[in-house]
């Protein structure tokens, strides 16, 4: 994807920032690509294990043994070749999902939606040391780093992410509620995508919409469009996941986590009917012919 594409503003900054946090995000690619060649190789070997043990033991032939090894190593050698173009498509649909995401929600859903803020929150995970810190402050100036390291310190510290939360600028807000909402979207498509086999099925941690009603508490009040997204997003992820729980503004404008009766248990799909009991002979008996 290029930046003409991403829907966002033709703007330097906001340009410059998409630039740079995709570059790092595929800057992983060595890592990433070896520890799946590490993962690959492993699942081989302990085929390999299993077509030695066949040949031994005399389930396979010397020729069946030689026929069946040459074919693995090929299948190995493909696998293999196709492994680093799947991992960088792999690295920009994370990128797609993770950093570019919530930019966009920013710009489709916020009340304030500054280049600075846009950049910022595609910054926010190029961020793994202090060196990283230090880059991104000198090529986007102090203020975009300081409100990616705000963002950045809220989710260092999960046991005090609400008061950290409520501490933060209103644009530190803005960027963690689009952050949550661009998870909330992106687990209702699974969820969409997993009900079409009754055999699939999302779990959802325990605890998970308590955890995400009160990030949005926290920031509640900060973009009034943002609010209004989260309320969307969040009700329709707990119909699809049959959670018991929605949210729901009150008299006051406030937030409130309401929770329901149970959601009822799937129905289950009727298996393949049987086929039809031959007809007798005449009429078909009492009441006629029934099939």
């Amino acid at each position: 994807m290029e930046f003409k594409d991403s829907g966002l503003p033709q703007n330097k900054l906001v340009e410059d920032a998409f630039n740079y946090s995709k570059k790092n995000a595929l800057a992983g690619e060595k890592e990433m690509l070896k520890m799946v060649e590490q993962q690959v190789g492993m699942i081989f070997e302990q085929q390999k294990m299993m077509l030695d043990m066949a040949h031994q033991t005399g389930d396979l032939t010397d020729d069946q043994y030689e026929e069946e090894k040459k074919n693995f190593d090929k299948q190995r050698k493909m696998q293999m070749d196709a492994l680093p173009a799947a991992v960088q498509k792999n690295l920009l649909e994370m990128f797609s999902a993770k950093r570019l995401g919530p930019a966009r929600e920013l710009q489709q859903h916020s009340d304030s939606a500054s280049p600075d803020l846009l950049a910022a929150v595609m910054l926010v995970d190029c961020v793994r040391s202090p060196i990283d810190y230090e880059n991104i402050e000198k090529k986007f100036g102090g203020g975009i780093a300081g409100l990616v390291a705000e963002v950045a310190h809220v989710e260092a510290y999960p046991s005090e992410r609400s008061d950290n939360l409520k501490k933060a600028a209103d644009d530190t807000r803005r960027a963690i509620l689009a952050r949550l909402i661009t998870d909330l979207e992106g687990v209702t498509k699974e969820i969409v995508k997993a009900s079409k086999n009754p055999f699939n099925r999302v779990m959802i941690p325990p605890g998970q919409e308590e955890q995400m009603f009160s990030d949005a508490q926290a920031t509640w009040g900060a973009d009034k469009k943002l609010d209004a997204r989260f309320v969307q997003s969040f009700n329709k992820f707990a119909e699809g996941a049959g959670s018991p729980f929605r949210v729901e503004v009150d008299a006051k404008g406030d937030l409130d986590l309401v929770k329901g009766a149970p959601p009822q248990p799937p129905k289950l799909l009727p298996g393949p009917r049987g086929p039809k009991p031959p007809k007798p002979p005449g009429n078909g008996g009492i009441g006629g012919d029934v099939f």
